[in-house]
């Protein structure tokens, strides 16, 4: 009989098999460590790989037809991203499998991403000049005859894409032209472009259920549980500059704060 109180225990088969064989593509000018690192995020990626274990460094010699020297790259740069933890006669496992985001700082993904030193992806999915909502017009105090800049966004890192789709909302009366380039940080682009200093912002986080396009976008099915974040950040003078709205896929990211008592 099945105790109902019991826990499952961690998938303990390991993430990648030592029958398992790769071709990586020597004449690609992608070094072999990177396509051997982006394969094995692949696997971590799953919801059941924290937790377990990894090749040895010989087994992915032979898994993946490379040197020694290539997969200890390859390794080394798991361990630096915080993804798996190597321990002498132990072996090699998966300690995490999401980005985390720290919620005591107010940073753009982009800023947050490179500090992690992840490589940012970006696909603009469309910038328009538009009338806003007026949901949008009195986050961002404007005026009757206002219009806004839109920038939808899919976001992500070299390991995850997508990770979030994030639609981003300016006034018009800031500058900002929809020919600019939206691949980087927008506070970058408002902060050293136009000279408009980011001071403060004020954040909602809450859990929702992905509409058929958010889900469409981020790879999802129609209804899954997303991480919904909107933000209005603030210049000098308390001025509204941007209303953001990001849409995430919680499988891949999460929020940490430290608190003090």
């Amino acid at each position: 009989m099945t105790d109902s109180n019991q826990y499952n225990e961690p998938d303990a088969s390991p993430l990648l098999r030592p029958e398992e064989r790769f071709v990586l593509d020597s004449n690609s000018p992608v070094p072999l460590y990177y396509q051997m690192e982006q394969i094995i995020l692949d696997r971590i990626t799953k919801r059941d790989a924290v937790g377990r274990m990894l090749p040895t460094e010989k087994e992915l010699m032979q898994i993946f037809g490379v040197s020694r020297a290539t997969v200890k790259n390859a390794y080394n740069n798991l361990v630096a991203k915080g993804m798996i933890e190597r321990r002498r006669a132990l072996g090699t496992r998966v300690i995490r499998q999401e980005i985390t985001e720290d919620l005591a700082r107010l940073t753009s993904y982009t800023e947050e991403m490179v500090q992690k030193g992840l490589v940012i992806s970006t696909q603009v999915l469309g910038v328009e000049c538009e009338k806003p909502s007026p949901e949008i017009a009195e986050k961002l105090s404007l005026r009757p005859s206002e219009k806004v800049i839109s920038i939808r966004r899919l976001r992500g890192t070299s390991e995850f894409f997508p990770v979030v789709l994030l639609k981003s909302v300016v006034a018009e009366s800031l500058g900002i032209r929809v020919d600019e380039n939206f691949d980087g940080s927008l506070y970058s682009l408002l902060e050293d472009e136009h000279g408009i200093p980011i001071e403060w912002g004020q954040e909602e986080i809450r859990a929702a259920a992905a509409t058929e396009y958010e889900a469409q976008q981020l790879g999802l099915r129609p209804g899954s549980a997303v991480l919904v974040m909107e933000r209005v950040s603030y210049t000098r003078g308390n001025r509204p500059v941007e209303f953001v709205r990001g849409v995430y896929n919680p499988e891949h990211y999460k929020y940490s704060i430290r608190l003090k008592r």
